[in-house]
């Protein structure tokens, strides 16, 4: 809040001189001669150059050391008949520069007031997202000493910010006489007024300005520790997947989103503690699929499978493929059919998961129609791939997912029963010709 200062007297140096007063009569006579001399009894100057002498000199601080009126005593002497000439008129010049330096400070007040504000609600998330972190941390996945960093930075912020509770309250304001008209008197007082409440103005500008400060310090502290600590846990985490390099691709690509915090499904703020917690299951997620295909290539049925599985990644172009094995697949046993499916994504540099029936690995050697169904299911997951995509997608195939498979299957040379023919009937020539162009 500012205040307006009234200037309404002729300002010095005007060439208009003032009509001249009527001399005083009678009593008022008697106490001009009065004032008079008590002016020569303390053998002052005159009044005009006493005064002359009191105005500010021309601010160039950025803190304001304040004019103090010492002719107040021969201006009060003057009475309330003082009028804007002499010592009630440089009081009155006064009074309003004073005015005027006063409301500079409150500007700068209450844009101090903002930035507090601003300081407290930033050092309040730092705290609490902090704070949030610092409670799902795991063993293994983040450093243990930028972790007590982090806790130390995010309570130091939340111990600033609870010591920074309630509003700051700026003076109220003054209510200026806002007569054209005034005795000098009053200038006098509302000078010594506004004295006081600069003074107060100033020591709340400290205050809020030496606590934004530091909020604004902690507040970065602490978000640089939770940015630190992420990191780590983030080198951690790429450490795991060198580490855990047989475990499915879908696993291991979960845990390269948390890593880099972003790519498809990831939902998460940044260095956050739901950021982390995902990082961390997802780790953990590909460590439980590390160990599962462990034990089932130390299986028996591995010997067979296993080879069946590099066959298909050797045909597939670099799609990544993971494979799981069943004994009923698509609702087909294995008993009676050859059976498989395949769930392609194209994210994440495209990738598949292949199912195969256990007659799969049975007769794969034997029947040439079991490795065609293998084939077929690998060209489901061709449509990923750039230079394959539009040829699936184009007008010969409009998308059609078996025929495309079948037909990639035939152009790779197993025209046959098992690449789907059986299933779905055979390709033309033209979709067969289509295909071929991304074998």
């Amino acid at each position: 809040m500012t205040q307006e200062a009234t200037v309404d007297a002729a300002r010095p140096g005007t060439t208009e001189a003032p009509e001249a007063a009527e001399a005083p009569e009678g009593a008022e006579a008697a106490e001009a001669a009065e004032a008079t001399e008590v002016a020569e009894a303390l053998e002052a100057p005159e009044a005009d150059e006493a005064a002359a002498a009191l105005v500010p000199a021309p601010v160039a601080r950025t803190r304001t050391r304040w004019w103090i009126p010492v002719l107040a005593i021969v201006v009060v002497l003057g009475g309330s008949a003082g009028v804007y000439v002499g010592s009630g008129y440089l009081a009155h010049e006064a009074r309003n520069e004073l005015i005027l330096e006063v409301n500079a400070i409150e500007a700068r007040a209450e844009e101090a007031v903002g930035d507090w504000r601003a300081a407290r609600t930033l050092a309040t998330a730092a705290a609490a997202d902090g704070t949030a972190v610092s409670e799902v941390v795991v063993e293994g996945l983040g450093s243990a000493e930028l972790a007590a960093t982090l806790t130390a930075a995010a309570e130091e912020a939340g111990a600033l910010v609870d010591a920074a509770e309630g509003e700051p309250k700026l003076p109220e304001p003054i209510v200026y006489d806002a007569s054209a008209v005034r005795p000098a008197s009053t200038s006098i007082l509302e000078i010594f007024a506004t004295r006081e409440r600069a003074a107060k103005l100033e020591a709340e500008l400290d205050r809020l300005t030496r606590s934004a400060a530091e909020l604004d310090a902690a507040a970065d502290a602490a978000e640089e520790a939770r940015t630190a600590f992420y990191a780590s846990a983030a080198q951690d985490a790429t450490a795991a997947l060198a580490e855990h390099s047989i475990a499915t691709y879908e696993t291991r690509i979960a845990v390269q989103h948390g890593i880099d915090q972003k790519g498809t499904g990831w939902v998460q703020s940044r260095d956050s503690r739901g950021a982390y917690a995902d990082l961390a299951a997802a780790v953990d997620a590909m460590k439980a699929s590390s160990a599962a295909e462990a034990a089932r290539r130390a299986e028996s049925d591995y010997a067979v499978r296993g080879p069946i599985e590099d066959f298909a990644r050797s045909i597939a172009h670099g799609v990544n493929l993971d494979f799981t094995w069943a004994h009923v697949v698509n609702g087909r046993s294995s008993d009676e059919w050859y059976s498989g499916t395949a769930m392609y994504r194209d994210t994440d540099g495209g990738w598949a998961t292949i199912e195969l029936s256990h007659s799969i690995g049975w007769y794969f050697s034997d029947d040439i129609n079991a490795k065609a169904v293998v084939v077929h299911e690998v060209g489901h997951a061709q449509v990923v791939r750039p230079e394959c995509k539009p040829l699936f997608t184009g007008p010969v195939f409009a998308s059609d997912d078996e025929m495309w498979a079948t037909a990639w299957a035939i152009a790779k040379g197993y025209d046959t029963s098992g690449a789907g023919i059986g299933a779905y009937g055979r390709p033309s020539d033209a979709q067969i010709a289509e295909a071929g162009k991304c074998i």
